[in-house]
């Protein structure tokens, strides 16, 4: 079976925080793409299904002769997984790399609602800067493994309207596909957890939030470990 590696980016960064595990990847013969998203608030609100649409138009041809398009979701691409995987245009499956969690059923916020009002008191004539400046006290050594990756990221990242955090992701529900989980950070184990509950195998790699940048051939490892499990052939998850 042929699996094309769909690494997809959360929102608020960008392809920067995926290439060096897109490389491994590549390096050791899977098909790999890495979508940007970059410009998917141009058009305006409503900016989710604008999201899904701009990745499914460069999914849908780097799919064609996959047998399984395999959606690698980090951070907060994690409530869009099922729409993506819906939009890939194969059969898919999804592992989620420290990312939030989709509802199983029905729509997910954008960003949890514990969250949001922070994102609220950042914003500034309704837009959020960019995710570097979200917490100014952060130490850039717990995050990234050099400079370079750091300016990468950070070039990357664009200021996003506080609208689009404040909307919902419809769902036709999980792929057939089925699902896993990739923990890095300590900020994820509740979506670890939940996983765990839904039946879904879990790995976990512990590191900072971009662990993609600091071990990508760990990361690109534990991607096809857990891409190659029996429990991603059945369904996505339980009630």
């Amino acid at each position: 079976m042929t699996d094309l590696f769909a690494l997809i980016h959360a929102p608020v960064l960008g392809p920067a925080s995926w290439l060096p595990v897109a490389a491994e990847l590549a390096a050791a013969g899977h098909p790999v793409t890495v979508p940007s998203l970059a410009g998917f608030t141009a058009a305006g609100p409503p900016y989710a299904p604008a999201l899904v649409a701009l990745a499914a138009r460069q999914l849908a041809p780097a799919a064609r002769g996959a047998d399984r398009v395999v959606l690698v979701v980090h951070s907060g691409a994690g409530p869009f997984a099922w729409s993506l995987a819906g939009a890939a245009g194969a059969a898919a499956a999804v592992i989620f790399a420290d990312a939030g969690l989709p509802e199983l059923a029905g729509p997910t916020p954008v960003v949890d609602d514990a969250f949001l009002p922070y994102l609220r008191g950042i914003a500034a004539g309704g837009i959020v800067p960019a995710w570097p400046r979200w917490f100014p006290d952060a130490d850039p050594a717990e995050v990234f493994p050099d400079e370079a990756a750091r300016a990468a990221v950070e070039t990357d990242a664009r200021p996003l309207p506080l609208a689009f955090f404040e909307e919902n992701v419809p769902s036709a529900g999980p792929p057939a596909g089925g699902a896993g989980y990739l923990l890095f950070s300590g900020g994820y184990q509740r979506a670890a957890a939940q996983a765990r509950q839904r039946g879904w195998p879990v790995r976990e790699l512990p590191g900072s939030h971009l662990h993609s940048l600091v071990a990508p051939e760990q990361v690109a490892a534990a991607i096809t470990g857990l891409a190659g499990l029996a429990g991603l052939a059945g369904q996505g998850g339980h009630s």
